[in-house]
């Protein structure tokens, strides 16, 4: 604890940035769903991101607010954590089946409806701005839950490409 706290002064009062770059767009390539990504930093270590991802039968509208801090020694790295809000939309339809064991079958027939769905998302990964290009590269870690009809749980992990400038 104590070498984090020498390190996070010494950037501090050598000016370390955490980013190279004010604001960026592109693709996140996610394992539930893929989408777009806006990200704007509000000052040097922070950023607000957007993101609008599609996965099956659903899409889901996200605001995230982020930190970030440098890798020391690595140019252009940055690791982050943030928290945010999600609505999600989604859409049944067909007949889907729950095991209770491999002899009994539960079905459950749903009957098309849609749904919107607010939830609480989290973030934290690592950003890469190249040096002298306008490209970003990111990788993170989302968990986020749906907070209506139940608490479920979700890990999502993405790539993200961004332009930036």
């Amino acid at each position: 604890m104590r070498r984090l706290i020498i390190f996070l002064l010494i950037a501090a009062a050598t000016g370390a940035r955490a980013q190279d770059y004010r604001t960026g767009i592109g693709v996140r390539l996610g394992g539930h769903s893929s989408g777009f990504s806006v990200r704007g930093f509000t000052n040097e270590n922070t950023a607000i991101e957007g993101l609008l991802s599609f996965g099956h039968k659903s899409f889901l509208i996200t605001g995230l607010y982020e930190k970030f801090k440098p890798v020391s020694n690595a140019t252009g790295l940055s690791w982050f954590y943030g928290a945010g809000l999600h609505l999600g939309y989604f859409r049944t339809n067909g007949t889907y089946f729950l095991y209770k064991n491999k002899r009994d079958r539960i079905y459950v027939q749903e009957d098309g409806k849609s749904k919107w769905v607010p939830g609480i998302d989290f973030i934290i990964g690592l950003d890469y701005k190249f040096n002298g290009a306008p490209l970003n590269v990111g990788l993170d870690l989302k968990p986020f839950m749906d907070i209506i009809d139940g608490t479920e749980l979700y890990f999502e992990g993405a790539l993200s490409f961004r332009f930036v400038w």
